[in-house]
């Protein structure tokens, strides 16, 4: 594993897309103690409490840039391997496209962005998890991993340098695992996780509001729902809530 840690950064995806910037070869984990400006999806902000995880891995897929959502599911199978590591037994799921929950309450958040230079096609896999805080000013549950240990011994709670070298071996798996058979193993992994399956589920998505039972994913890492009149639809992108709004 090549890492690239800081004590302090704005944020460890700003800093691998600068690295792709100056012609970074890649393959490298960005960590950092804390981030002044930790960022999650659309543009939200990402608490960064020093003891959690905040890790970008940069690389350069040799895939086309619609394969490369496949990485948001490779990492979400990654994290929620390496939350079983430190959580055994625990219900550990992952609500689409990527966030991983344990118990229903979100620990885990998975951040994509790409860019191309010279007609290359580079990745930042921007990864946080909760080790031992989670943000208090969030409207969704949210927890972290030494909540759910029982012992008062700080040696069983997972430092962040642990727990990174633990995800770095299970993305690397998961990584060579879709380079070799494709995206079917992924998409096959995710689905034994996925919250909500074969229930209700409402969506924010471009058409508008969607309610129906979560059926499966797609090849292309779309979200299978079944609307009330018996006819699938496809989501590719928006908010997913399990349940009825």
């Amino acid at each position: 594993m090549r890492l690239l840690h800081h004590e302090q950064i704005d944020s460890t995806s700003a800093e691998a897309a600068s690295l792709a910037a100056a012609g970074d070869p890649g393959d490298v984990w960005v960590q950092a103690t804390t981030q002044s400006a930790g960022r999650g999806r659309r543009g939200r902000s990402w608490t960064s409490a020093p003891g959690n995880l905040f890790c970008t891995y940069l690389t350069w897929p040799d895939v086309p840039l619609a394969r490369a959502s496949a990485y948001g599911f490779i990492a979400a199978n990654a994290v929620a391997e390496t939350i079983e590591t430190y959580l055994p037994g625990e219900d550990i799921k992952i609500k689409w496209p990527n966030d991983v929950q344990v118990g229903g309450a979100k620990i885990s958040g998975i951040l994509l962005e790409s860019g191309q230079i010279e007609g290359r096609l580079w990745l930042a896999v921007g990864i946080g998890i909760n080790l031992i805080s989670a943000p208090s000013d969030v409207a969704y549950p949210v927890t972290n991993i030494g909540a759910h240990i029982k012992s008062d011994d700080p040696e069983d709670i997972p430092n962040p340098m642990g727990a990174l070298a633990v995800l770095a071996d299970n993305f690397e798996k998961a990584e060579l695992g879709f380079k070799s058979a494709g995206f079917g193993p992924v998409r096959e992994q995710w689905l034994a996780r996925a919250a909500g399956l074969g229930k209700t589920v409402s969506a924010t998505a471009p058409e508008g509001k969607i309610i129906g039972t979560l059926k499966g994913l797609t090849m292309d890492g779309e979200l299978q729902v079944q609307l009330p009149d018996g006819r699938d639809t496809l989501i590719s992108s928006g908010e997913v809530f399990l349940g009825s709004p």
